[in-house]
């Protein structure tokens, strides 16, 4: 089952740009990467599709990204932790709280 899965991921990412476009079709091609607002399809540049690259690892064709979440994500870091600068004791702190 886990080869069928695989082998469905690589011929996926082999053909990027098709289903970009068919799944994606609010979104258009920017050089190397497809652009739009996210997975529901919605208008804007927060998600890229890489559209060529190898068959897996780094670089490889198929993986994409999401800035807005990663945007999220920083927020809410950033609300977590106490005013000022930031260090390893802080940061440590703030991934415990609420812990033990």
């Amino acid at each position: 089952m886990l080869s069928r899965a695989a082998d469905l991921a690589r011929r996926l990412a082999r053909n990027a740009e098709a289903v970009c476009r068919h799944y994606l079709s609010n979104g258009h091609r920017e050089g190397r990467y497809w652009l739009v607002g996210d997975v529901a399809n919605t208008r804007g540049r927060s998600l890229f599709v890489r559209l060529s690259g190898p068959d897996h690892g780094k670089g490889a064709a198929g993986k994409w990204t999401d800035y807005v979440a990663s945007r999220v994500m920083l927020r809410s870091r950033d609300w977590a932790l106490p005013c000022g600068p930031s260090t390893s004791f802080t940061q440590h702190n703030a991934s415990t709280r609420g812990g033990a």
